[in-house]
């Protein structure tokens, strides 16, 4: 890239004259700061919430002398396995773009909003999408529109609106502001007394938007009392219970579910190593992973799914050295002693 003077995303961002966000689409989503972007992009940081091998991105941009229309980019750029973004692959995007736009957008920006396509970049599903632009919404400063405002008063009021008229946009967008809302705490309340008159579809929106919103304590049980409330696991209050750091009370919830036959699905691992990882303490991890090893031998994977579970974990910058630590253990049970044994065996492979 030295030929044409960029040598980074961000930096083509700038000479581009455009102002940017970027968030993190990992295994939370939030918000990133120009200079960590810039870091985990030049290989000098790890991405602090790796899946599947790649770092997720979605940057928001414009030219403010332009026009007003904000333009997006959703990026995945490939780990080593030591979580580090591989060079080689920044910069082949990187000439992706500069060949596609030149080394400036500032005249043409609606341009790059479709890039050609490149390995590069992802649509992000339905739940994540509304998610993020709730996100975008209020890291923007933009107001609550009418249809989140609807949400709101089904909550206040179900009985007197129609949850079938309510978005799963407007739910994340409502989601995403509550903690701003000055009605917050009533609204809490609320929530916790209208629970059961809630419609399960509507109320299951409302918790899987939570997953990357850091909620008051007492909303935070209502959501861990639904989990296996009905009996079987609800993955979307498994996924709205999701905190950024570590909570007592969700770790202790998790344990008793990964002690049960309930948690040996795939679904409900997954859910568990994407939006739970902060809570994996030694006993969570060595429990959870050995859940894997009995799902992977019950269902015959032959090793594939504990190893596919270990390689994404041990690339989370939080847990690697834990990871690490239990994989030489002696002191493991012999279910994870077989399934490290058998991983190891592969490796040589």
């Amino acid at each position: 890239m030295s030929a044409n003077g960029i040598n980074s995303i961000s930096e083509f961002l700038l000479h581009a004259g455009t102002e940017y966000q970027v968030f993190d689409l990992g295994r939370r989503l939030e918000l990133t700061d120009s200079q960590t972007f810039l870091e985990i992009e030049n290989g000098s940081a790890y991405a602090p919430y790796p899946r599947q091998q790649h770092a997720w991105f979605g940057i928001v941009f414009w030219n403010k002398n332009a026009s007003t229309q904000h333009y997006i980019w959703f990026v995945k750029l490939p780990l080593d396995e030591q979580g580090l973004v591989v060079a080689a692959t920044r910069n082949h995007f990187l000439e992706i773009i500069v060949d596609a736009l030149g080394q400036s957008v500032a005249e043409d920006t609606e341009k790059a909003q479709t890039l050609p396509d490149n390995p590069y970049s992802f649509v992000p599903n339905q739940s994540q999408l509304a998610q993020f632009n709730a996100l975008v919404k209020r890291t923007l400063n933009q107001p609550l529109n009418e249809e989140a405002q609807k949400v709101e008063a089904y909550i206040q009021a179900p009985q007197l609106v129609d949850w079938q008229q309510i978005s799963m946009q407007s739910v994340a967008d409502f989601v995403h502001h509550f903690s701003a809302n000055a009605k917050r705490d009533t609204l809490e309340g609320v929530i916790k007394t209208n629970t059961s008159l809630y419609s399960d579809v509507f109320l299951n929106t409302l918790m899987e938007m939570s997953e990357s919103v850091s909620l008051p304590e007492s909303l935070s049980a209502v959501y861990l009392s639904e989990i296996d409330k009905s009996g079987d696991i609800n993955l979307a209050a498994l996924r709205g219970t999701s905190e950024s750091d570590f909570n007592p009370a969700i770790n202790s919830k998790l344990l008793d579910l990964l002690k049960s036959e309930q948690s040996q699905r795939l679904d409900i691992l997954s859910v568990i190593a994407a939006r739970h990882f902060e809570q994996m303490e030694p006993l969570l991890l060595s429990t959870f992973l050995e859940q894997t090893a009995i799902v992977d031998k019950k269902d015959g994977h032959q090793g594939a799914l504990f190893a596919g579970f270990f390689s994404d974990l041990v690339q989370i910058p939080k847990l690697r050295r834990q990871v690490l630590t239990l994989l030489h253990s002696n002191a493991n049970s012999d279910i994870l002693s077989n399934a490290f044994q058998q991983l190891f065996v592969q490796a040589r492979k």
